[in-house]
């Protein structure tokens, strides 16, 4: 695809990519601009989160104020093809370390999920959640290492959190470790949280009040998406919303967690082994602390590949047999943007409007169900590792000694 844009096959580039699901800007990167184009204007003067007119797009900037550490460095337009691209490259070479496919078919399955219209789309914009990506494997990979390489680990999972909000909540590898080193652990991830904070504090409250939002039937993810688009298909009042999305994370969460202790007390993933096991529980944790805070553009489903291998072994061992299903669902919504898009375009070429709008709507609906679907799953796998986490569990038998004693 690089070839065909750097060859001036601009036409058929574009061509292939709207077929993949991907609308591409006039220009590769643009997301990455985002960062870069904030950056210029940083160092022009600018208060970039007023407004940003180095922005291609007029976009002013949303981001962690710690990006903002770029502006030392003389950034100029001409910087944005090699970085863009060396965002990529670190991308796809961070994907050598994924948990490898225990047989062909599932590594065809690990595959299909790493080619998907998800990826393709980050690829094409740049979108830092690549680095979220790259950052996420680091920290699945360091936590299976010797001490002071899980150190390592958990700084990358803390890096992660400070560019981006929602990955924080990687911080719970940590309770891999024995209580006391999970509590040094935390103290020093909430000083740095709490400097972090008090140093940016004025940049960053505006930007948390800058994050966009996006139309309920777009190309989007979350826990807001259905609750809203019912709201304002069915036009009910605004706090519908707020209920609809209550109650139906409510249930996911319950449901999951409930499946989840059912699994651990099954040892349903005691067939994974530890590599398996970190890359499931970063990738999950990912995916639903970005599904529960905000709506998601679907780039960021991309972090879907991160459980891939664990998913493909429990598709085929699995003593739960609702796991099964989680791989297929975890395919088909990272390539949702293609089979979406596609079978939209072509019911709008080949059927009147109102036959068009009810297929948008039951696609919207598939799509959401199968978001959902696996968001409880997901719950499900991140309940059964915690619990059995070194720290989880020597709180769970502290809690039932003492409570024994108390019952004597």
């Amino acid at each position: 695809m690089v070839a065909l844009y750097c060859l001036g096959f601009v036409p058929l580039y574009r061509g292939i990519m709207e077929f993949w699901g991907v609308y591409p800007f006039d220009f590769p990167f643009v997301d990455t601009d985002t960062v870069l184009s904030a950056i210029r204007c940083i160092n022009r003067g600018v208060d970039v989160y007023a407004a940003n007119p180095c922005d291609v797009l007029n976009r002013v900037y949303d981001y962690s104020p710690l990006w903002t550490v770029l502006s030392v460095f003389p950034m100029t337009r001409a910087w944005l093809p090699p970085i863009g691209m060396g965002v990529d490259i670190i991308f796809l070479l961070s994907l050598s370390l994924l948990p490898v496919g225990r047989s062909w078919r599932n590594a065809r399955w690990i595959t299909a999920g790493i080619v998907s219209s998800a990826t393709v789309f980050a690829m094409e914009r740049g979108n830092n959640d690549l680095v979220l990506f790259v950052l996420a494997v680091g920290a699945a990979t360091l936590v299976c290492q010797s001490d002071r390489w899980r150190l390592l680990g958990y700084g990358c999972a803390l890096l992660a959190g400070l560019l981006k909000y929602y990955p924080m909540t990687l911080m719970l590898i940590a309770t891999r470790e024995r209580p006391g080193r999970f509590m040094a652990v935390a103290a020093a991830s909430i000083m740095a949280v709490a400097l972090f904070a008090i140093v940016t504090w004025h940049d960053l409250v505006r930007a948390l009040s800058l994050i966009p939002t996006g139309s309920y039937f777009g190309d989007m993810f979350g826990s807001v998406t259905l609750g809203g688009g019912l709201t304002e298909w069915l036009g009910l009042p605004p706090v519908a919303l707020k209920i609809i999305r209550l109650a139906l994370s409510l249930l996911a969460i319950s449901i999951g967690v409930r499946l989840g202790t059912r699994s651990h007390e099954c040892g349903a993933l005691t067939v994974l082994n530890e590599r398996e096991r970190a890359f499931l529980l970063v990738g999950a944790l990912l995916i639903l602390s970005c599904f529960f805070t905000a709506q998601n553009i679907g780039y960021r489903a991309v972090h879907l590949i991160l459980v891939l291998p664990a998913l493909s072994v429990l598709r085929d061992t699995s003593n739960i047999r609702v796991f099964r299903y989680a791989l297929p669902l975890a395919i088909g919504l990272l390539w949702s943007g293609a089979w979406y898009h596609d079978i939209v375009a072509v019911a709008a070429a080949t059927i009147r409007h109102h036959g068009y709008s009810l297929v948008q709507t039951g696609l919207w609906i598939v799509r959401e169900a199968m978001w959902w679907s696996l968001v409880t799953l997901l719950v499900s796998c991140v309940t059964d590792l915690l619990l059995a986490s070194n720290t989880v569990s020597a709180c769970l038998r502290y809690v039932n000694r003492h409570d024994y004693k108390i019952k004597i």
